[in-house]
């Protein structure tokens, strides 16, 4: 059926085939541990801050407002939560003014 120069050449290509699905596996499970990571999220989240100065100073002008509302105003739990709504709205609003748009190819 197959000449034995054929069947060794598809012994290899299923040997490289495992390999690659073991390298492919390692680098998964690398990547895992990786996203798992406290440090990594925190690296991350620096770097995010450190490209878009405007859009954290918004975020975290936005957040500011919101916490103070929430001590002055010990009130209900809903209107906690509409107020949240409210300032999620304005923030996002404020991030589509100053985020730079993509460069077109």
């Amino acid at each position: 059926m197959f000449q034995k120069n054929e069947l060794i050449h598809l012994q290899a290509k299923k040997d490289m085939l495992v390999l690659q699905s073991s390298i492919n596996r390692l680098k998964l499970a690398a990547d895992w541990q990786r996203l798992r990571s406290p440090e990594q999220w925190l690296h991350e989240a620096g770097r995010v801050a450190k490209r878009h100065p405007m859009a954290t100073a918004g975020l975290a002008t936005a957040a500011g407002v919101m916490l103070v509302k929430a001590l002055r105003n010990r009130g209900s739990m809903l209107g906690s939560l509409g107020s949240l709504g409210k300032v999620a709205s304005l923030a996002f609003t404020v991030w589509k003014l100053v985020r730079k748009p993509k460069a077109e190819d």
